[in-house]
């Protein structure tokens, strides 16, 4: 919308813009007459939240977040039903007191009380507020304490509507804001909601601290006398078993270790001399008679032998010590008899005789004797060790168990007492929350807001409206005037006709009047200007079409007729809408017999060659000629005249027409009239504009200024562009006045 239009809309309608906002204006001021003044008092509370100024044992660092969340408790917590019973406690003892002057009174016509119900009411609250206990439906004395605070107005609604409270931004404070139609009453309740609420909490709050502390404390004695039995069993283990060090069964193992290679030593010796001692017998024997001695059975059964052992030790797992040392053993003697085999027939060493080689055998049979006895003394050492290995090693590991509980408890212990010493370093080092700001009766009111309301109320009225008719404006999709039509549809406008009263319309009575209203005056203008484009389009047949119905079609084109009979010229309309005869009934009134363009009865000219054959005389053209003219119907109008049709007609003008010289019959006409006006189907639904095209010199488009242009109207539209010099304008109607000018 064009912005230069939009400011004439919104100054055409300023009546309403002022109106509204003016009776929404007197509207506030009138709610807002009994307003009465109200006073604000304030009081602040210190959390300690985000500062602490005491000593504190465990360095504790400032997290934001944590005291966001403490914030938000601490006001759901304020916020509680509680503390606002508290406050109407305190308020309702202080009125009910005779001492002082009470803040409210109650209405005597709506409420009556004996000073009996006084004193029960006042001991029952007292001690509800003693006890700290919120006011509950179940409680016996509910409805009657219930009853004094809605009278008083101390009622939970009440107190919660005047009552605000808020964290002071960026900063360590709570603020309770209190708003009451008496600056004493907003002072002590905020005072007294201060007071209440401290008390609540910190009695919360030492209880609920004292309860961790106290059970921190005992789990600590519960985890230290666990301690203590522990290293009292340990203690009473280690005098019973008399185990004083750690490690004595690593050296043990080290001495059986030492034990048992000195016990192989010892039988690979006892072997070696057994099988020396053999060897000086059998030199001694072969001193005297040589023998050769077959040794190779016992060389096998000792391979036979060494073969199922070694098979046994592999099969075993290669662990067992015992049999690889009989496998050493073994392999051993086979190396012995092997030397022996093959030594035997050698001579004996010169110069040795059976006396040396006895000595020989019994230093051999000596050593073996000692041999033998230092193995059995290394077996008797290696079974001892091997016994008091077994209960040391059982004594130690049982003292490691004993020593790993200790350790556990010790470290629970700790545990325990750390977490006892910072819960109590918390309750006696954190910062109690104080009132730092007492209230006090404010001198002077709050500011009125009346004069906002009523502002408020007016800007708002004013706005509501202005957005209204703009959206409306915006909405409106409708022609309406000449310069949107222009942007619209881009046809040539050839004039405009204003909307008038059609219900009691007489166009005698517009022209003969000489001051009419405005509306009038606007109309004949108008269709002065529109006569004026019609003269000057230079034709006589004029076709009037329009895309939609009732776009005014029929009332154009009468008015138009008659503003030209003004200027005496004979005006003859052929009402060729067969799909609505408006004409012919608006201008065939009160005409017994109206002869129409459609009746079977009437014929039209017909053409002069008939099969083929030319007939044409002077006879059949005036006999034609004189045809036509008996189709015409004058009117009461002077110089107006009019061809009608019966109307209804299903088939289109080419139809109807079909085999009849309309042509001729519309030029035989146009030379006795100045003007031919035609009148053709809306052009959206009938395709009876286009097949009358070709009988006319113009054509003539009627918009009406209501309607809004759709799909089908653009391919009108497009139809009437493609009509070339042929088209002879348009023609916008029923513009408002209004409209009109802007």
């Amino acid at each position: 919308m064009d912005l230069l239009v939009l400011a004439k809309v919104l100054w055409r309608k300023l009546w309403i813009l002022i109106a509204i906002p003016v009776i929404a204006a007197f509207a506030a001021y009138l709610f807002t007459l009994n307003m009465v003044d109200v006073y604000t008092s304030t009081a602040q509370i210190s959390t300690g939240f985000t500062v602490n100024d005491q000593v504190q044992i465990f360095d504790e660092k400032f997290n934001p977040r944590d005291a966001d969340v403490k914030f938000n408790n601490l006001l759901n917590s304020m916020n509680s039903g509680l503390t606002f019973n508290l406050t109407s406690y305190r308020l309702l003892l202080h009125d009910l007191d005779e001492k002082v002057v009470p803040f409210h009174r109650p209405d005597p016509k709506l409420f009556s009380s004996t000073q009996k119900e006084i004193a029960l009411v006042k001991k029952l609250v007292q001690r509800k507020l003693d006890n700290q206990s919120p006011l509950a439906t179940s409680d016996p004395e509910f409805h009657m304490i219930r009853k004094f605070l809605e009278a008083y107005r101390y009622g939970f609604n009440d107190l919660r509507e005047s009552i605000y409270i808020e964290r002071i931004n960026n900063t360590d404070f709570i603020q309770v804001a209190v708003t009451s139609d008496k600056a004493a009453l907003s002072a002590y309740a905020a005072n007294a909601f201060v007071d209440e609420f401290l008390k609540f909490h910190q009695s919360t709050k030492t209880e609920r601290t004292g309860e961790s502390v106290e059970f921190l404390k005992q789990l600590a004695d519960n985890k230290k006398a666990e301690l203590d039995a522990k290293l009292e069993n340990q203690r009473n283990f280690r005098a019973t078993n008399h185990v004083y060090s750690e490690g004595e069964s690593g050296m043990k193992i080290a001495q059986l270790t030492d034990l048992e290679s000195q016990r192989d030593l010892s039988r690979r010796n006892i072997h070696r001399l057994e099988l020396t001692m053999q060897r000086l017998r059998d030199d001694i024997k072969r001193i005297g008679a040589p023998v050769v001695t077959n040794n190779n059975q016992k060389i096998l059964d000792l391979r036979n032998k060494i073969n199922r052992m070694n098979e046994r030790y592999i099969t075993g797992g290669s662990t067992n010590q015992k049999l690889l040392d009989s496998l050493n053993i073994l392999r051993e003697e086979l190396r012995i008899q092997n030397d022996y085999s093959s030594r035997q027939g050698a001579s004996i060493p010169q110069g040795m005789t059976v006396a040396d080689l006895q000595m020989r055998l019994k230093d051999a049979e000596i050593e073996y004797e000692v041999e033998k006895s230092n193995l059995s003394l290394i077996e008797s050492k290696i079974g001892n060790l091997q016994y008091s290995f077994s209960g040391a090693a059982s004594k130690e590991a049982r003292l490691l168990a004993l020593q790993k509980e200790v350790d556990i408890a010790t470290q629970e212990y700790m545990a325990t007492v750390e977490k006892y010493n910072l819960a109590k370093n918390k309750m006696m080092g954190s910062t109690p929350m104080r009132q730092v700001l007492v209230a006090v009766p404010p001198i002077n009111p709050e500011s009125s807001k009346r004069v906002i309301i009523i502002g408020l109320a007016g800007a708002t009225s004013f706005f509501l409206c202005l957005f209204a008719i703009v959206g409306l404006e915006l909405m409106d999709t409708s022609i309406r005037t000449p310069e949107r039509f222009k942007r619209m549809v881009n046809l040539p406008l050839a004039g405009v006709l204003n909307q008038i009263d059609s219900r009691n319309f007489n166009i005698r009575t517009y022209f003969n009047q000489q001051n009419g209203n405005e509306e009038t005056e606007m109309f004949k203008s108008l269709l002065r200007k529109l006569r004026h484009e019609v003269e000057s389009l230079n034709s006589k047949v004029i076709l009037f079409t329009s895309p939609k119905k009732r776009d005014g079609k029929t009332f154009v084109m009468f008015s138009l007729a008659y503003v030209l009979s003004l200027l005496d010229k004979r005006v003859l309309i052929i009402d060729t809408n067969f799909k609505n005869n408006s004409l012919s009934q608006l201008l065939g009134r009160n005409q017994g017999d109206l002869k129409v363009l459609d009746s079977k009865k009437n014929k039209l000219l017909v053409s002069a060659q008939q099969n083929g054959e030319s007939a044409k005389t002077q006879e059949s053209a005036d006999f034609d000629h004189e045809n036509s003219y008996d189709l015409i119907n004058p009117t009461k109008y002077k110089n107006i005249y009019i061809v009608g049709n019966s109307g209804g007609g299903h088939e289109s003008p080419a139809e109807i027409l079909s085999g009849k010289d309309f042509a001729n019959l519309i030029v035989t006409l146009s030379d006795s009239f100045d003007y031919v006006l035609l009148e053709g189907a809306s052009l959206n639904e009938y395709s009876d504009t286009k097949e009358l095209v070709r009988y006319c010199d113009k054509v003539m488009a009627v918009f009406s200024a209501k309607a809004s242009i759709s799909t089908l109207d653009k391919d009108s539209i497009h139809y009437f562009k493609s009509l070339g010099k042929k088209f002879g304008g348009s023609i916008l109607n029923r513009v408002e006045p209004k409209d009109y000018k802007l």
